[in-house]
């Protein structure tokens, strides 16, 4: 399996449908790329486990946190890319289905 952080967005797209059980015979949604597409798939994370997808994307984009958010902190969460959004989903969806 590739490393998360080595995927091409196409890649991390692709595996983020087999994740959701995006339907194969259609075009695979930009999660990467698209904002509306990536809180789609970031709605999915959550509702598997919003605890673990909020800690996920804390990682992420504040990897120096420790103890309580800061405002900042928070903004960053509030404002992550897509892209990130999309790692976050897929570090809490990927545990689901290690056969990926």
């Amino acid at each position: 399996m590739i490393d998360m952080l080595d995927m091409t967005d196409q890649q991390l797209n692709v595996t983020l449908a087999e994740l959701t059980g995006f339907p194969a015979d259609k075009l695979t949604p930009n999660y990467c790329n698209d904002a509306a597409a990536s809180l789609e798939v970031q709605a999915k994370a959550i509702e598997v486990s919003a605890d673990k997808y909020v800690s996920n994307l804390d990682v992420i984009v504040n990897p120096d946190t420790i103890g309580d958010w800061t405002n900042d902190e928070i903004a960053k969460l509030l404002s992550a890319t897509p892209r990130k959004r999309a790692e976050a989903a897929y570090m809490t969806l990927l545990p689901l289905r290690e056969d990926i």
